[in-house]
């Protein structure tokens, strides 16, 4: 973990982006793999060599005899119990707390928050759904906005609100749609130059789109629609606003990631830093 907090110390203000890395490291949780293989019927009726989440997610729809049962044996399954380990989980919010950090999730589990007993929160109950509960977030701390300190933001769902969960490609297009009336459409659009409160400052796109990101724990693979569109979007939003040194995105990772993702942050600017093993990221602070 020193890596990190070396890293967040170059910037007065830094955001995390933190994947299902922690949990796999402390075996909590399934992979996304098993997670769908477990989320369907018994004997999945169909290869998944091959497919993305995206697709494996819809076809579970599909084949699935009951699909309406599909989100609520997800929330079931990515229930902690008391023997899980929630040590790795609680090192990272302990220094995300320590230098007032906005982390962003896109684990759907409650393993971040409980290890360190953080409420759910709201910036602004108008509007809220539970299809997207982009305004809320866990904090020991009440938030005026989410970019103003520590505070946990769920990017593709929370348990806590099943129909919140983001698995398939048709869940992740609402997604994309959700984010493009913000950023592009209407008076306030992010893209509307000179606009400091704009449709999404009440939501966690208002860190993805202000403040430097330090990625751990997250693969980005092509199955990452959403995120891959995001981060196009916001080297677009960075280009137009003659903010290129403000783009500023560090991934960490152990070994070298595949081709795609290295090609696809390499092209949009973002810093790699390479770490020796998981024990360094997740173990100690």
């Amino acid at each position: 973990m020193k890596l990190l907090s070396e890293i967040r110390q170059q910037y007065d203000q830094a955001a995390f982006l933190i994947g299902n890395g922690p949990n796999l490291y402390s075996q909590i949780m399934p992979s996304w793999t098993d997670l769908l293989r477990e989320a369907g019927d018994k004997n999945v009726a169909f290869a998944l060599d091959g497919l993305s989440y995206t697709e494996v997610y819809d076809l579970l729809e599909l084949t699935t005899k009951d699909h309406w049962a599909i989100k609520p044996r997800i929330v079931k399954l990515l229930k902690t119990i008391t023997s899980d380990d929630l040590s790795p989980h609680k090192r990272l919010m302990e220094l995300a707390k320590q230098t007032n950090s906005p982390v962003l999730t896109t684990n759907f589990d409650p393993a971040f928050e409980e290890s360190i007993e953080a409420p759910l929160r709201h910036i602004s109950p108008k509007g809220f759904t539970r299809f997207y509960p982009w305004k809320s977030y866990y904090s020991p701390e009440i938030l005026n906005q989410p970019t103003s300190g520590f505070g946990i933001w769920k990017v593709h769902g929370d348990i806590r609100y099943k129909d919140s969960i983001r698995l398939g490609l048709t869940d992740y297009m609402g997604s994309v749609e959700r984010a493009r009336k913000m950023i592009a459409k209407g008076r306030y659009r992010l893209m509307k130059k000179n606009i400091k409160r704009w449709n999404g400052s009440n939501t966690w796109l208002d860190i993805w789109f202000k403040m430097p990101i330090i990625i751990v724990g997250f693969g980005f693979g092509a199955h990452e629609t959403f995120l891959r569109w995001l981060l196009i979007e916001r080297k677009k939003f960075f280009k137009n606003e003659l903010k290129q040194e403000a783009f500023h995105i560090h991934y960490i990772t152990v070994g070298a990631p595949p081709a795609d993702v290295k090609n696809l942050l390499e092209t949009l600017g973002v810093t790699f830093h390479f770490s020796d093993s998981f024990e360094e990221i997740y173990a100690t602070l």
